[in-house]
């Protein structure tokens, strides 16, 4: 039941960020870099958000790969989300949010392509908005999508046909790999999964391939911390969740020095670590904007007497 109410707090938090709007000029872009090409062989794509100068901390987009094309690889970029929908190789779509703090350019993963039939190809986005830092504003000026040549064929495999699900019905299997600088594995490191209420939680060490494997996940939102020796060294919010009860993602450890979740006493960061206090400030935010409401209706009724 406190996993439950947690998810849900947390969701309607995310609702409402991602549902806030107002008017104003936009700037900012999502697009994947490069977005054009010819390649016979297997391809890196970052997705990146650039704000040009606009301050942003929450985005989403549903993204689809053209069936020519299979994903290798999915390693989370600089963008530092904590995910409420993450992405996988074996679904790239998004939902993150930049916990107490922001950014104005990163890049949110790099996707490596395997090309499986010569032809067009292609990496499409839809549904996408990209919020302001602080008042949770649409800033998206333009959503580009990605078209490629494939002029060969690579007899590579795709990580989400490798990957099996190894838990009973109903429950989920994740896969997380840990890189340390590009695709170089970080074997022997501990990955801790917790749920937000910390009552659920598994533990898994890194193989020769720099994966931890972990099976039997009920849904819900887990932090993900990374540790080699004593040293904190990666975290993330993951959301389990889905049809596709497989997840595989990559991690880079060297993109892990600007995350707001390594720090330790971020007020945000407390929030979603603890329901019952975030439980709190969403009340407290009701009683407060109900207050107000109705402090103007008292105003206005005044002034018609009058």
């Amino acid at each position: 039941m406190r996993k439950a109410l947690s998810v849900s707090l947390i969701s309607s938090v995310i609702f409402f960020i991602f549902n806030v709007s107002s008017a104003f000029a936009a700037s900012t872009t999502i697009v994947p870099s490069p977005n054009t090409g010819s390649y016979n062989k297997p391809f890196t794509v970052n997705m990146v958000i650039d704000g040009h100068g606009d301050k942003f901390n929450a985005a989403q987009a549903t993204v689809n790969i053209s069936p020519n094309l299979t994903i290798q690889d999915l390693t989370l970029g600089d963008c530092n989300f904590s995910f409420l929908h993450t992405p996988s190789v074996q679904n790239p779509s998004f939902a993150g949010v930049i916990i107490s703090t922001y950014s104005t350019k990163c890049n949110v993963y790099t996707l490596t392509l395997v090309p499986k039939e010569k032809g067009k190809a292609s990496v499409t986005l839809s549904k996408v908005s990209v919020k302001r830092y602080g008042d949770a504003a649409n800033i998206l000026s333009a959503a580009y999508n990605g078209s490629y040549t494939l002029t060969g064929v690579s007899n590579i495999g795709s990580a989400g046909s490798q990957a099996k699900n190894t838990s009973e019905n109903g429950l989920y299997t994740l896969y997380l790999n840990v890189h340390s600088t590009g695709t170089t594995p970080v074997p022997n490191a501990s990955v801790t999964l917790s749920t937000v209420s910390a009552k659920n939680q598994q533990q898994a060490t890194t193989d020769r391939t720099g994966t931890a494997h972990f099976s039997n996940l009920q849904t819900g939102v887990y932090d993900a911390v990374i540790k080699e020796g004593s040293s904190k060294v990666g975290d993330t919010i993951v959301n389990i969740s889905g049809a596709n009860h497989v997840l595989t993602l990559s991690i880079d450890l060297s993109v892990q020095k600007n995350n707001s979740l390594m720090k330790t006493g971020s007020f945000l960061s407390s929030i979603v670590a603890n329901p019952l206090l975030l439980a709190g400030v969403l009340v407290v935010g009701i009683i407060v904007g109900v207050g107000i409401a109705l402090l103007v209706i008292k105003l206005l009724g005044k002034r018609k007497k009058s």
